[in-house]
Protein backbone atom coordinates (compact mmCIF):
# COMPACT_ATOMS: atom_id res chain seq x y z
CA UNK A 1 0.00 0.00 0.00
CA UNK A 2 1.44 3.12 -1.13
CA UNK A 3 -1.00 5.62 0.91
CA UNK A 4 0.24 7.72 3.78
CA UNK A 5 -3.05 5.81 6.08
CA UNK A 6 -4.53 2.55 6.18
CA UNK A 7 -7.25 1.58 8.41
CA UNK A 8 -7.00 -1.56 10.65
CA UNK A 9 -9.45 -4.43 10.80
CA UNK A 10 -11.75 -5.23 13.41
CA UNK A 11 -14.17 -8.02 12.88
CA UNK A 12 -17.73 -7.76 13.48
CA UNK A 13 -19.89 -11.25 13.48
CA UNK A 14 -23.57 -11.49 12.92
CA UNK A 15 -24.82 -14.53 14.31
CA UNK A 16 -27.87 -16.51 12.53
CA UNK A 17 -30.42 -19.37 13.68
CA UNK A 18 -30.03 -22.01 11.63
CA UNK A 19 -33.88 -22.42 9.63
CA UNK A 20 -34.43 -18.80 10.62
CA UNK A 21 -36.68 -17.93 7.67
CA UNK A 22 -36.20 -14.28 8.20
CA UNK A 23 -33.49 -12.02 10.14
CA UNK A 24 -35.27 -8.98 12.92
CA UNK A 25 -34.58 -5.63 11.20
CA UNK A 26 -32.26 -4.15 14.20
CA UNK A 27 -33.71 -1.03 15.72
CA UNK A 28 -31.50 2.34 14.31
CA UNK A 29 -29.41 3.29 16.95
CA UNK A 30 -30.51 6.75 17.94
CA UNK A 31 -27.98 9.47 18.93
CA UNK A 32 -28.03 12.46 21.36
CA UNK A 33 -25.21 14.24 20.31
CA UNK A 34 -23.78 17.34 22.48
CA UNK A 35 -20.94 19.38 20.86
CA UNK A 36 -19.14 21.33 23.69
CA UNK A 37 -18.12 24.62 22.99
CA UNK A 38 -17.52 25.89 26.24
CA UNK A 39 -13.40 25.66 26.08
CA UNK A 40 -13.10 26.14 22.70
CA UNK A 41 -16.08 28.14 20.39
CA UNK A 42 -15.89 27.01 16.78
CA UNK A 43 -18.93 27.92 14.38
CA UNK A 44 -18.13 24.20 12.90
CA UNK A 45 -19.31 22.86 16.30
CA UNK A 46 -22.52 24.93 16.38
CA UNK A 47 -24.19 22.41 14.76
CA UNK A 48 -22.31 21.92 12.18
CA UNK A 49 -20.73 18.68 12.69
CA UNK A 50 -24.22 16.98 13.54
CA UNK A 51 -25.21 17.70 10.27
CA UNK A 52 -22.24 16.47 8.21
CA UNK A 53 -22.13 13.39 10.36
CA UNK A 54 -25.02 12.70 12.01
CA UNK A 55 -28.18 14.28 10.34
CA UNK A 56 -30.75 11.77 10.36
CA UNK A 57 -30.04 9.52 12.96
CA UNK A 58 -31.14 11.75 16.15
CA UNK A 59 -31.15 15.33 17.99
CA UNK A 60 -28.15 17.50 18.46
CA UNK A 61 -27.73 19.95 20.99
CA UNK A 62 -24.69 22.20 22.21
CA UNK A 63 -23.31 23.01 25.77
CA UNK A 64 -22.18 26.83 26.00
CA UNK A 65 -21.72 26.78 29.78
CA UNK A 66 -19.27 25.22 31.98
CA UNK A 67 -18.55 21.59 30.92
CA UNK A 68 -19.10 20.81 34.71
CA UNK A 69 -22.68 22.07 34.80
CA UNK A 70 -24.02 19.31 31.87
CA UNK A 71 -26.41 16.99 32.39
CA UNK A 72 -25.72 14.51 30.41
CA UNK A 73 -28.59 11.65 31.28
CA UNK A 74 -30.38 11.62 27.90
CA UNK A 75 -26.75 11.73 26.39
CA UNK A 76 -25.08 9.42 24.56
CA UNK A 77 -22.20 10.95 22.51
CA UNK A 78 -19.99 13.84 24.06
CA UNK A 79 -17.86 15.63 20.76
CA UNK A 80 -15.37 17.80 22.47
CA UNK A 81 -12.97 20.00 20.76
CA UNK A 82 -9.19 19.95 21.51
CA UNK A 83 -9.76 23.71 23.60
CA UNK A 84 -7.27 26.81 23.73
CA UNK A 85 -4.51 26.96 26.06
CA UNK A 86 -5.63 29.92 27.49
CA UNK A 87 -8.90 27.78 29.29
CA UNK A 88 -7.57 24.70 30.45
CA UNK A 89 -10.24 21.41 31.35
CA UNK A 90 -10.83 22.07 34.92
CA UNK A 91 -11.09 19.11 37.43
CA UNK A 92 -14.79 19.15 37.60
CA UNK A 93 -15.26 18.94 33.66
CA UNK A 94 -12.67 16.29 33.98
CA UNK A 95 -15.12 14.39 36.18
CA UNK A 96 -17.91 14.67 34.35
CA UNK A 97 -16.38 13.44 31.37
CA UNK A 98 -14.76 10.50 33.09
CA UNK A 99 -18.55 10.02 34.84
CA UNK A 100 -20.31 10.09 31.39
CA UNK A 101 -17.72 7.36 30.10
CA UNK A 102 -18.60 5.24 33.34
CA UNK A 103 -22.22 5.09 32.73
CA UNK A 104 -21.75 3.93 28.80
CA UNK A 105 -21.80 7.62 26.73
CA UNK A 106 -19.55 7.80 23.70
CA UNK A 107 -17.04 11.12 23.97
CA UNK A 108 -15.24 11.86 20.68
CA UNK A 109 -12.04 14.21 21.30
CA UNK A 110 -10.77 16.29 18.29
CA UNK A 111 -7.46 17.54 19.23
CA UNK A 112 -3.73 18.31 17.06
CA UNK A 113 -0.64 19.07 19.37
CA UNK A 114 1.09 18.14 22.34
CA UNK A 115 -0.24 21.28 24.37
CA UNK A 116 -3.69 20.93 23.45
CA UNK A 117 -5.72 21.03 26.38
CA UNK A 118 -8.10 17.94 25.69
CA UNK A 119 -4.75 15.78 25.95
CA UNK A 120 -5.54 16.54 29.53
CA UNK A 121 -9.11 13.51 29.25
CA UNK A 122 -6.92 11.32 27.29
CA UNK A 123 -3.89 11.13 29.77
CA UNK A 124 -6.19 9.78 32.12
CA UNK A 125 -6.43 6.68 30.40
CA UNK A 126 -3.32 6.00 28.58
CA UNK A 127 -3.27 8.14 25.41
CA UNK A 128 -1.77 11.90 23.96
CA UNK A 129 -1.85 13.85 20.71
CA UNK A 130 1.36 14.53 19.64
CA UNK A 131 3.44 17.00 17.87
CA UNK A 132 4.45 14.66 14.66
CA UNK A 133 2.47 16.03 11.12
CA UNK A 134 0.34 12.79 10.29
CA UNK A 135 0.98 14.09 6.66
CA UNK A 136 -2.53 14.39 4.46
CA UNK A 137 -2.36 12.45 1.15
CA UNK A 138 -6.00 10.69 1.00
CA UNK A 139 -6.25 7.00 0.28
CA UNK A 140 -8.70 4.49 -0.16
CA UNK A 141 -8.91 0.60 1.16
CA UNK A 142 -10.99 -2.10 0.86
CA UNK A 143 -10.44 -3.43 4.54
CA UNK A 144 -12.83 -0.95 6.28
CA UNK A 145 -15.98 -3.27 5.81
CA UNK A 146 -16.50 -4.79 9.49
CA UNK A 147 -17.57 -0.80 10.27
CA UNK A 148 -19.33 0.94 7.01
CA UNK A 149 -20.40 -2.60 5.68
CA UNK A 150 -19.19 -1.22 1.81
CA UNK A 151 -15.70 -1.75 0.47
CA UNK A 152 -13.21 0.32 -0.96
CA UNK A 153 -14.01 3.50 1.21
CA UNK A 154 -11.44 6.79 0.45
CA UNK A 155 -9.77 8.03 3.51
CA UNK A 156 -8.88 11.90 3.10
CA UNK A 157 -6.65 13.07 6.09
CA UNK A 158 -5.74 17.02 6.40
CA UNK A 159 -3.13 18.50 8.48
CA UNK A 160 -3.40 17.20 11.91
CA UNK A 161 -0.96 15.38 14.47
CA UNK A 162 -0.44 12.01 15.44
CA UNK A 163 -1.41 10.02 18.12
CA UNK A 164 0.02 8.19 21.35
CA UNK A 165 -1.72 5.42 22.77
CA UNK A 166 -1.23 2.82 25.33
CA UNK A 167 -2.14 -0.82 25.17
CA UNK A 168 -5.93 -0.56 26.14
CA UNK A 169 -6.42 1.25 22.52
CA UNK A 170 -7.05 0.17 19.40
CA UNK A 171 -5.87 1.97 16.62
CA UNK A 172 -8.77 2.36 13.60
CA UNK A 173 -7.06 4.49 11.21
CA UNK A 174 -3.23 4.52 11.29
CA UNK A 175 -0.15 6.40 9.08
CA UNK A 176 1.44 3.75 6.88
CA UNK A 177 4.12 2.73 10.11
CA UNK A 178 0.97 1.85 12.07
CA UNK A 179 0.99 4.94 13.91
CA UNK A 180 -2.86 6.17 15.09
CA UNK A 181 -4.41 8.79 13.77
CA UNK A 182 -7.82 7.73 15.46
CA UNK A 183 -8.13 5.08 18.43
CA UNK A 184 -10.65 4.41 20.64
CA UNK A 185 -10.87 2.70 23.79
CA UNK A 186 -13.52 0.82 25.76
CA UNK A 187 -13.87 3.32 29.92
CA UNK A 188 -16.16 1.90 31.89
CA UNK A 189 -18.98 0.58 30.21
CA UNK A 190 -17.93 3.75 27.54
CA UNK A 191 -16.13 4.26 24.50
CA UNK A 192 -13.53 6.97 24.49
CA UNK A 193 -12.03 8.03 20.94
CA UNK A 194 -9.21 10.47 20.07
CA UNK A 195 -8.67 11.92 16.65
CA UNK A 196 -6.61 13.50 14.96
CA UNK A 197 -8.96 16.92 13.76
CA UNK A 198 -7.72 16.47 10.37
CA UNK A 199 -9.92 13.10 9.33
CA UNK A 200 -12.80 15.37 10.28
CA UNK A 201 -14.59 18.38 8.47
CA UNK A 202 -13.37 21.84 9.30
CA UNK A 203 -15.91 24.47 7.30
CA UNK A 204 -18.13 26.39 9.18
CA UNK A 205 -20.99 25.84 6.51
CA UNK A 206 -20.75 22.52 6.92
CA UNK A 207 -19.33 21.57 3.05
CA UNK A 208 -16.71 19.42 3.44
CA UNK A 209 -18.32 16.24 5.39
CA UNK A 210 -15.05 13.94 4.73
CA UNK A 211 -15.05 10.91 5.64
CA UNK A 212 -18.71 10.77 6.64
CA UNK A 213 -18.80 7.35 4.35
CA UNK A 214 -17.24 5.37 7.78
CA UNK A 215 -17.33 7.58 10.75
CA UNK A 216 -21.16 8.18 10.76
CA UNK A 217 -21.22 3.97 11.33
CA UNK A 218 -18.04 4.32 13.40
CA UNK A 219 -20.10 6.90 15.86
CA UNK A 220 -23.47 4.96 15.55
CA UNK A 221 -21.46 1.62 16.79
CA UNK A 222 -19.47 3.80 19.29
CA UNK A 223 -22.61 4.95 21.46
CA UNK A 224 -24.57 1.26 20.79
CA UNK A 225 -23.38 1.25 25.45
CA UNK A 226 -26.26 3.86 26.15
CA UNK A 227 -30.04 4.18 24.98
CA UNK A 228 -31.46 7.43 25.24
CA UNK A 229 -35.39 8.54 25.54
CA UNK A 230 -36.27 9.69 22.11
CA UNK A 231 -39.31 11.35 23.28
CA UNK A 232 -37.72 13.73 25.85
CA UNK A 233 -35.09 16.29 24.37
CA UNK A 234 -31.56 15.92 25.59
CA UNK A 235 -29.75 19.17 27.88
CA UNK A 236 -27.78 22.29 26.26
CA UNK A 237 -26.57 24.44 28.79
CA UNK A 238 -26.39 28.06 28.23
CA UNK A 239 -23.67 30.07 29.70
CA UNK A 240 -24.39 30.00 33.38
CA UNK A 241 -22.86 33.39 34.69
CA UNK A 242 -24.60 36.60 34.58
CA UNK A 243 -23.82 40.38 35.39
CA UNK A 244 -26.44 43.15 34.88
CA UNK A 245 -24.21 46.51 33.57
CA UNK A 246 -27.27 49.19 33.42
CA UNK A 247 -29.27 47.86 30.02
CA UNK A 248 -27.17 45.19 29.32
CA UNK A 249 -26.45 41.70 30.37
CA UNK A 250 -23.12 40.44 30.24
CA UNK A 251 -23.16 36.74 29.77
CA UNK A 252 -20.09 34.34 30.70
CA UNK A 253 -19.17 31.07 31.98
CA UNK A 254 -16.70 29.69 34.84
CA UNK A 255 -13.70 29.50 32.55
CA UNK A 256 -14.52 32.81 30.70
CA UNK A 257 -15.20 34.53 34.04
CA UNK A 258 -11.60 36.17 33.99
CA UNK A 259 -11.68 37.79 30.91
CA UNK A 260 -15.46 39.32 31.25
CA UNK A 261 -14.86 42.13 33.08
CA UNK A 262 -12.32 43.66 30.70
CA UNK A 263 -14.46 43.23 27.29
CA UNK A 264 -17.42 44.63 29.02
CA UNK A 265 -15.32 47.72 30.22
CA UNK A 266 -14.27 47.89 25.94
CA UNK A 267 -17.80 47.68 25.66
CA UNK A 268 -18.93 50.87 27.64
CA UNK A 269 -15.80 52.74 25.94
CA UNK A 270 -17.09 51.77 22.79
CA UNK A 271 -20.89 52.46 22.30
CA UNK A 272 -20.91 55.70 22.93
CA UNK A 273 -18.77 56.41 20.03
CA UNK A 274 -21.03 54.40 17.93
CA UNK A 275 -23.81 56.30 18.99
CA UNK A 276 -21.59 59.79 17.81
CA UNK A 277 -20.63 57.92 14.46
CA UNK A 278 -24.24 57.44 13.55
CA UNK A 279 -26.13 59.75 15.13
CA UNK A 280 -28.61 57.20 16.34
CA UNK A 281 -29.23 54.75 19.25
CA UNK A 282 -29.12 50.75 18.63
CA UNK A 283 -32.22 49.55 16.54
CA UNK A 284 -35.19 49.24 18.91
CA UNK A 285 -34.59 45.99 21.64
CA UNK A 286 -31.21 45.44 20.20
CA UNK A 287 -28.08 44.87 21.93
CA UNK A 288 -29.17 43.13 25.32
CA UNK A 289 -27.41 40.89 25.68
CA UNK A 290 -23.39 40.51 25.51
CA UNK A 291 -21.77 36.82 25.45
CA UNK A 292 -17.87 36.18 26.45
CA UNK A 293 -16.59 33.20 24.16
CA UNK A 294 -13.70 30.99 24.63
CA UNK A 295 -11.88 32.03 21.14
CA UNK A 296 -9.53 33.85 19.87
CA UNK A 297 -11.51 33.38 16.40
CA UNK A 298 -13.98 36.33 16.71
CA UNK A 299 -17.62 36.79 17.78
CA UNK A 300 -21.09 37.16 15.86
CA UNK A 301 -24.22 39.22 16.47
CA UNK A 302 -27.76 38.20 16.36
CA UNK A 303 -29.08 41.73 17.07
CA UNK A 304 -30.28 41.36 20.65
CA UNK A 305 -26.82 39.25 21.55
CA UNK A 306 -23.45 40.08 20.66
CA UNK A 307 -20.74 37.35 21.21
CA UNK A 308 -17.14 38.64 21.85
CA UNK A 309 -14.05 36.01 21.59
CA UNK A 310 -11.84 36.45 24.76
CA UNK A 311 -8.70 36.81 23.67
CA UNK A 312 -9.47 37.80 19.97
CA UNK A 313 -6.53 39.35 18.43
CA UNK A 314 -3.83 38.33 21.31
CA UNK A 315 -6.36 40.68 23.58
CA UNK A 316 -5.08 42.37 25.99
CA UNK A 317 -1.69 42.33 24.40
CA UNK A 318 -3.05 43.79 21.11
CA UNK A 319 -5.82 45.80 22.41
CA UNK A 320 -7.03 47.78 19.10
CA UNK A 321 -8.00 44.20 17.43
CA UNK A 322 -11.21 44.20 20.49
CA UNK A 323 -12.26 47.56 19.95
CA UNK A 324 -12.66 47.02 16.45
CA UNK A 325 -14.34 43.59 16.87
CA UNK A 326 -16.68 45.48 19.27
CA UNK A 327 -17.41 47.89 17.17
CA UNK A 328 -17.88 45.43 14.18
CA UNK A 329 -20.55 42.91 16.11
CA UNK A 330 -22.22 45.69 17.88
CA UNK A 331 -22.81 47.84 14.47
CA UNK A 332 -24.91 45.26 13.67
CA UNK A 333 -27.63 46.24 15.68
CA UNK A 334 -27.05 49.61 14.25
CA UNK A 335 -27.86 48.83 10.73
CA UNK A 336 -30.84 46.73 11.59
CA UNK A 337 -34.00 45.82 10.93
CA UNK A 338 -32.42 46.54 7.28
CA UNK A 339 -29.10 45.17 7.10
CA UNK A 340 -26.97 46.88 4.52
CA UNK A 341 -26.59 45.26 0.97
CA UNK A 342 -23.41 44.38 -0.49
CA UNK A 343 -21.49 46.07 2.43
CA UNK A 344 -23.37 44.89 5.73
CA UNK A 345 -20.03 43.29 6.96
CA UNK A 346 -17.07 46.08 5.78
CA UNK A 347 -19.74 48.60 7.36
CA UNK A 348 -19.56 46.87 10.61
CA UNK A 349 -15.79 46.76 10.23
CA UNK A 350 -15.68 50.29 9.43
CA UNK A 351 -18.03 51.63 12.38
CA UNK A 352 -15.28 49.36 14.66
CA UNK A 353 -12.39 51.37 12.86
CA UNK A 354 -13.69 54.45 13.32
CA UNK A 355 -14.30 54.07 17.16
CA UNK A 356 -10.20 53.29 16.58
CA UNK A 357 -9.54 56.53 14.99
CA UNK A 358 -11.33 58.56 17.14
CA UNK A 359 -9.57 56.85 20.33
CA UNK A 360 -6.82 57.92 18.57
CA UNK A 361 -5.10 54.29 17.60
CA UNK A 362 -2.82 54.40 14.79
CA UNK A 363 -3.91 50.91 14.06
CA UNK A 364 -6.93 52.22 12.82
CA UNK A 365 -6.02 54.55 10.20
CA UNK A 366 -3.03 51.60 9.17
CA UNK A 367 -6.43 49.07 8.61
CA UNK A 368 -8.55 51.23 6.82
CA UNK A 369 -5.10 52.01 3.97
CA UNK A 370 -4.65 48.59 4.13
CA UNK A 371 -7.80 47.58 2.68
CA UNK A 372 -8.51 50.20 0.12
CA UNK A 373 -4.75 49.61 -1.22
CA UNK A 374 -5.69 46.17 -1.64
CA UNK A 375 -8.68 46.98 -3.28
CA UNK A 376 -7.14 49.25 -5.95
CA UNK A 377 -4.74 46.37 -7.20
CA UNK A 378 -8.09 45.07 -9.31
CA UNK A 379 -9.65 47.82 -9.81
CA UNK A 380 -7.43 51.09 -9.54
CA UNK A 381 -9.32 54.06 -9.61
CA UNK A 382 -12.80 52.71 -8.74
CA UNK A 383 -14.70 53.10 -11.97
CA UNK A 384 -14.52 49.96 -14.04
CA UNK A 385 -15.27 47.37 -11.68
CA UNK A 386 -18.87 46.62 -10.74
CA UNK A 387 -18.63 45.61 -6.35
CA UNK A 388 -21.81 44.35 -6.87
CA UNK A 389 -20.76 41.50 -9.11
CA UNK A 390 -21.30 38.01 -7.63
CA UNK A 391 -17.57 37.40 -8.96
CA UNK A 392 -16.42 40.47 -7.13
CA UNK A 393 -13.08 39.96 -5.50
CA UNK A 394 -13.27 40.47 -1.26
CA UNK A 395 -10.60 42.87 -1.21
CA UNK A 396 -12.52 45.18 -3.82
CA UNK A 397 -16.04 45.19 -2.01
CA UNK A 398 -14.39 45.81 1.27
CA UNK A 399 -12.01 48.15 0.19
CA UNK A 400 -14.07 49.99 -2.44
CA UNK A 401 -16.77 50.22 0.34
CA UNK A 402 -14.14 51.87 2.80
CA UNK A 403 -13.58 54.43 -0.11
CA UNK A 404 -17.23 55.00 -0.33
CA UNK A 405 -17.61 55.82 3.38
CA UNK A 406 -14.77 58.37 3.28
CA UNK A 407 -15.45 59.77 0.52
CA UNK A 408 -19.05 60.58 1.63
CA UNK A 409 -17.83 62.10 4.22
CA UNK A 410 -15.41 63.81 2.66
CA UNK A 411 -17.83 65.52 0.08
CA UNK A 412 -21.10 66.10 1.85
CA UNK A 413 -19.71 66.12 5.73
CA UNK A 414 -19.22 66.51 8.70
CA UNK A 415 -21.05 63.79 9.66
CA UNK A 416 -22.42 62.52 6.44
CA UNK A 417 -22.62 58.73 7.91
CA UNK A 418 -24.57 59.78 10.73
CA UNK A 419 -26.62 61.73 7.80
CA UNK A 420 -27.54 58.99 6.33
CA UNK A 421 -28.04 56.46 9.41
CA UNK A 422 -30.89 59.26 10.35
CA UNK A 423 -32.79 59.07 7.12
CA UNK A 424 -32.88 55.16 6.80
CA UNK A 425 -34.20 55.57 10.35
CA UNK A 426 -37.03 57.77 9.40
CA UNK A 427 -37.55 56.36 5.49
CA UNK A 428 -37.75 52.78 6.28
CA UNK A 429 -40.92 52.18 8.07
CA UNK A 430 -41.58 48.20 9.38
CA UNK A 431 -43.39 45.98 6.85
CA UNK A 432 -41.00 46.87 4.12
CA UNK A 433 -40.04 43.63 2.29
CA UNK A 434 -36.54 44.24 1.08
CA UNK A 435 -33.45 46.87 1.20
CA UNK A 436 -31.67 46.80 -1.96
CA UNK A 437 -28.38 48.49 -3.17
CA UNK A 438 -30.58 51.32 -5.35
CA UNK A 439 -33.10 51.78 -2.25
CA UNK A 440 -29.48 52.58 -0.50
CA UNK A 441 -28.32 54.63 -2.52
CA UNK A 442 -31.82 56.61 -2.25
CA UNK A 443 -31.79 57.15 1.02
CA UNK A 444 -27.93 58.49 0.96
CA UNK A 445 -28.96 61.03 -1.70
CA UNK A 446 -31.79 61.98 0.48
CA UNK A 447 -29.52 62.42 3.21
CA UNK A 448 -27.43 64.94 2.05
CA UNK A 449 -29.69 66.40 -0.04
CA UNK A 450 -27.96 65.31 -3.93
CA UNK A 451 -29.09 62.86 -5.83
CA UNK A 452 -25.98 60.02 -5.74
CA UNK A 453 -26.47 57.59 -8.30
CA UNK A 454 -24.54 59.41 -11.04
CA UNK A 455 -21.36 59.46 -9.17
CA UNK A 456 -21.92 55.67 -7.92
CA UNK A 457 -22.54 55.12 -11.32
CA UNK A 458 -19.31 56.50 -11.83
CA UNK A 459 -17.99 54.32 -9.61
CA UNK A 460 -19.49 51.28 -11.92
CA UNK A 461 -22.09 50.49 -9.71
CA UNK A 462 -25.05 48.54 -11.25
CA UNK A 463 -27.63 50.87 -9.87
CA UNK A 464 -30.85 53.45 -11.31
CA UNK A 465 -33.39 54.95 -9.23
CA UNK A 466 -35.93 54.34 -11.26
CA UNK A 467 -35.47 50.54 -8.85
CA UNK A 468 -36.45 51.94 -6.00
CA UNK A 469 -39.63 53.22 -4.26
CA UNK A 470 -38.00 55.74 -1.73
CA UNK A 471 -37.80 59.13 -2.56
CA UNK A 472 -34.99 61.02 -3.86
CA UNK A 473 -35.59 64.43 -1.93
CA UNK A 474 -37.80 65.16 1.42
Amino acid sequence: MTARAAVLVATLLVASTAGAQAEAKPTPQRVHCVCDISQEFTFYMDGRFFRQYLEGHGEDARNWGSLAELDLANTNLLVLAGGDRRLPYSDASLRTVDAFLAGGGAVLVLLDGKDSPGNAILRRHGAASTDVDAGTKPHSTKTLQVLVGANNVAIENRPGNLLEVDLEWSGLVTDQGGRPLLAQRAVGKGRLLASSRGLFGSNPDASDPINAAWITPLLLHATQSKSVDAKRAHSSTWAEDTQQLGPLTLEYHDGTAPFAAAIAKEYELVRPHLVAITGVEPAAGMIKKLLVLPTGGGGFSSGERIAIGAWWGDYPSNRYAMIELIGHEAGHSWVLPYPEPLWNEPIATYLGIQVGLRLGMKEAQETLDRQIKQARRHDPKFDRQNALADDAHRDLVWGKSYFVFDELERRHGPGALAKYFRTKREVLQPGRDSYSFDDLVAVWSRAVDKDLFPWFQSLAFDVKPERTNVPLTR
